[in-house]
C-alpha cells in the first residue's frame, strides 16, 4: 500500500477473490483517513467490492493479472479508481431503470445488476479505456454523504 501524497492512497492486488477482504479494508481505512463517515465507508467498500469482483471474475476470466485501487479526496469528494488490464468493458452503458423500478438482470444467472448497485451506492460512476489497455472505473462519493441520507 502506498501513500504518495496527502489525500491519495493506492493498493495493488492479484486478481483473485481471495484479495477482496484486503480491498474492502483499504477502502474503509482510506475513507476514515479522509474524514468520511462509517456510512460512506460501508457504501464505498460495498461498491468497490462489487466492481473489483467483476473485474476479477469477468474481466480477467481466470487469467493472472492485477487490480490497482486508488483512493483520493478532492473538494470533499472521495474518488476511488479501479484499474485493470482486462478487455475493455464499459459498465456505465447499461440502461438506467425508471425511478423506483427494481433492477432486472440483463444476463442469465442474475447477472447485470452490479452497475445499478454502483449507481445506488455512489454519486457518480465513470469509465474510461486506459490508453495502454485495460479499464479505469471511477466511483465518486461525497465525503459528507448524499442529500437523501440527511
Amino acid at each position: 500500500m502506498t501513500t504518495p501524497a496527502e489525500g491519495k492512497r493506492s493498493i495493488s492486488v492479484p486478481a483473485t477473490v481471495d484479495e477482496l477482504a484486503k480491498v474492502r479494508a483499504f477502502v474503509r481505512d482510506s475513507v476514515s483517513r479522509f474524514g468520511g463517515s462509517k456510512r460512506v465507508a460501508d457504501d464505498l467498500a460495498h461498491a468497490v467490492d462489487e466492481a473489483t469482483c467483476n473485474v476479477m471474475l469477468h474481466g480477467y476470466r481466470g487469467k493472472a493479472g492485477d487490480v490497482e485501487i486508488e483512493a483520493a479526496v478532492r473538494d470533499r469528494r472521495i474518488e476511488i479508481r479501479i484499474l485493470d488490464r482486462g478487455p475493455i468493458f464499459d459498465p456505465t452503458t447499461a440502461q438506467v431503470p425508471a425511478p423506483g423500478a427494481i433492477p432486472a438482470p440483463t444476463r442469465p444467472g442474475g447477472m447485470g445488476v452490479g452497475i445499478q448497485l454502483l449507481r445506488t451506492l455512489t454519486d457518480e460512476v465513470h469509465h474510461s479505456a486506459r490508453p495502454d489497455g485495460g479499464n479505469e472505473l471511477t466511483l465518486v462519493r461525497s465525503i459528507d454523504g448524499r442529500r437523501e441520507e440527511d
